[in-house]
């Protein structure tokens, strides 16, 4: 268990565009106002086991209890019902490692457009069939996110299919901000908000929220050791390659760019590390505990208190990512306690 810190160094107003990158706050309240209508709110979750484990009051933010189980519905419908009618018909193309696929597939259901996601093909089988549920057409022979990527960068380039980004996008960023609303809503006095970071999002739009409201607080994000693209880029000051390791934490895999690294740089506090190895006692621990069913990648906040990681102040929050794991995979954890 390794920490970097970050470093907030400019005071975020209401009406700040994140030093040229964006989002706005302004634009995380009008992708709210966008979201309602097919964005469940999803609960904030005091655990008691977690608070008495810490001295400290600690919430679950349960976005794995939202639609398509994962909080990546917010951010690809505020995307998708953003672009003018002309894009949207030239269909909509993304790659994924799962989470981001379903949330397109239903986004482009919702709005009446045709998508094409692309997965890696270890993807989970339980994320594969949700996309083809929701109608998109699925393409599962690439070998990891990053080449999936690629091919659907490739993909959208030679037909003119619109490609939606899963991360650095300042609508998708834009939309996952409005769970950081939520949060301060809900909890006020909150004084540490643990989020799991893989592209980078995420923890943009929901630190652009939280720190556009308050300088006090810290963001904090967290990777596995076999995941760890966004720690490296904070170590190194700049993106580099970054081998990506069998994991548990699938959602967290791939590399991240230059876009959300600055934007992560500016509003996270601290990047931390946690073994890939204490992430199935993490998810045993939700279930038994909270009745919460999360995937490796949710459970990455819980290891990082469990392991003793992360100190915790006072009031905090971990964002339960998603829900999204394979049956048999969860039974195999539950029964190797």
């Amino acid at each position: 268990m390794q920490t970097t810190k970050g470093g907030p160094d400019q005071s975020l107003r209401s009406d700040d565009s994140h030093a040229g990158i964006g989002p706005s706050l302004r634009d995380i309240y009008a992708a709210r106002k966008r979201i309602m209508p097919v964005a469940r709110r999803t609960p904030l979750d005091r655990s008691l086991w977690l608070t008495e484990l810490t001295g400290h009051d600690v919430y679950l933010k349960l976005e794995c209890w939202q639609r398509t189980k994962s909080f990546k519905m917010r951010g690809a419908y505020n995307a998708i019902a953003s672009l003018d009618p002309q894009a949207r018909a030239r269909g909509l193309v993304t790659a994924s490692a799962g989470n981001h696929g379903q949330a397109v597939a239903l986004a482009a259901r919702e709005l009446g457009a045709r998508a094409i996601i692309f997965v890696p093909a270890t993807a989970p089988e339980t994320k594969k069939a949700r996309i083809r549920s929701f109608g998109a057409e699925l393409r599962d022979e690439e070998p990891s996110y990053d080449v999936a990527q690629v091919a659907a960068q490739r993909f959208a380039q030679e037909t003119g299919a619109t490609f939606v980004h899963a991360f650095s996008d300042a609508a998708v960023v834009a939309g996952q901000g409005t769970v950081g609303i939520e949060i301060i809503e809900d909890l006020p006095h909150v004084r540490d908000v643990l989020v799991p970071v893989g592209g980078g999002g995420l923890i943009g739009g929901i630190g652009i929220a939280l720190k556009s409201m308050s300088q006090e607080l810290r963001v904090i994000g967290v990777q596995s050791t076999e995941t760890p693209a966004m720690r490296l880029a904070f170590d190194a000051g700049h993106v580099t390659d970054c081998p990506i390791g069998p994991t548990l934490a699938d959602g967290l895999a791939g590399c991240v760019d230059e876009i959300s690294y600055e934007r992560a740089r500016l509003v996270v506090d601290e990047m931390h590390l946690v073994e890939e190895s204490a992430l199935p006692a993490a998810i045993r621990a939700m279930f038994k505990y909270d009745g919460i069913i999360a995937e490796g990648a949710a459970s990455v906040c819980v290891a990082a208190i469990v392991e003793r990681v992360v100190e915790v102040r006072g009031p905090t929050v971990l964002v339960i990512t998603g829900g999204n794991i394979d049956a048999e995979r969860f039974a195999s954890i539950l029964s190797s306690d």
